[in-house]
């Protein structure tokens, strides 16, 4: 699984908001920044709402404050550092997350895991710094630890508890989650219709801006940053929100080696794939999160058809002869006509 630290991923990600500068006066949009979760957010909003700024990051902050490891009293450690078989009680947006994690735990044969938060720590990739691999005797324990079983879920209180030795990483799906709590928020409760929410290079935005055109998002290559590879175009969704997952950004260095953040859960070490990037898009940020986390962990062959199977938007960048190519699932590729 991908430990997707948070500063990464807006590396990936070229946003293209085009020709803010044609707007009129009475058409400026409302440029929000900040920082939470360990990156930066950037929002636009046409609004006649003035002082958005603190609601907002209260938004991020209430996500932040539950499913941050980095966090000591956050929700997920006390869930983390509970003991094995004591039910903790939790709020109904971790059980959301938490559900929707373990159906794709299952659906993915266990590539996709949040209970891998232990496997994380172990190669450097959490909140523990590590200067050394892991043991072999060490990883093989954790390996046995993993799996879409090792939390139960209670919805009704609602609470979880561990069954096995495990702890919850939720880095995988938390940014997404926030971008739809904040994209929720001010386009139900503030009544806005032209939105862009960023967040880590992760995105969420309405079909339109105010002059009806589309917002357009770039991705660029893996190899080649300043290079634009692809472009979506908001208009030709529904309900546009994306997230990108790459592994060749975030590295560890052992003994002269590097070793990448993508984690395997079933092989309890980083992978080794062709594949530089996935970006997915849906209708909401947490789904696009986590499946493009999913879609990263697999070989090439067993994304795609896992896309296809389960038709997900999909676009794979990959390595072929020192080149970037692009594969499109085929639900992308029905956009795409």
């Amino acid at each position: 699984m991908i430990q997707k630290t948070f500063p990464i991923l807006i590396l990936f990600i070229l946003i293209s908001v085009i020709a803010l500068s044609l707007f009129l006066d009475d058409d400026e949009p409302q440029r929000i920044e900040g920082s939470i979760m360990g990156t930066t957010y950037n929002i636009i909003a046409f609004s006649e709402y003035d002082n958005l700024e603190q609601s907002i990051y209260d938004s991020f902050n209430s996500v932040n404050l539950s499913m941050s490891t980095y966090l000591n009293d956050s929700l997920i450690n006390k869930v983390n550092y509970s003991d094995i078989n004591e039910w903790v009680e939790v709020s109904q947006d971790f059980i959301e997350v938490l559900r929707y994690a373990v159906d794709t735990c299952i659906k993915s044969k266990g590539l996709y895991d949040v209970s891998i938060g232990k496997l994380v720590d172990s190669w450097g990739f959490g909140p523990l710094e590590k200067n050394q691999k892991p043991l072999p005797k060490d990883i093989l324990y954790l390996k046995t630890q993993v799996g879409c079983d090792s939390i139960e879920i209670n919805e009704e209180t609602p609470a979880v508890k561990r069954t096995r030795d495990v702890a919850l990483d939720f880095s995988s799906i938390a940014k997404g989650f926030a971008i739809d709590k904040v994209f929720k928020y001010l386009s139900s409760e503030m009544s806005i219709d032209n939105l862009f929410v960023e967040l880590g290079g992760e995105i969420r935005t309405t079909k339109y801006k105010i002059d009806e055109t589309p917002w357009k998002i770039g991705v660029v290559s893996p190899s080649k940053p300043d290079k634009i590879v692809y472009s979506f175009i908001s208009s030709d969704y529904d309900s546009f929100a994306m997230a990108t997952s790459g592994d060749y950004r975030n590295i560890r260095i052992f003994n002269k080696e590097e070793y990448s953040h993508t984690i395997n859960p079933v092989a309890g070490a980083p992978n080794n794939s062709s594949k530089k990037s996935v970006s997915v898009v849906s209708d909401n940020a947490m789904i696009a999160d986590a499946l493009a986390t999913a879609l990263n962990v697999m070989e090439l062959e067993a994304a795609m058809d896992y896309a296809n199977e389960y038709q997900i938007k999909a676009l794979f960048i990959y390595e072929q002869d020192g080149k970037s190519n692009l594969l499109f699932s085929k639900e992308l590729q029905k956009v795409k006509m």
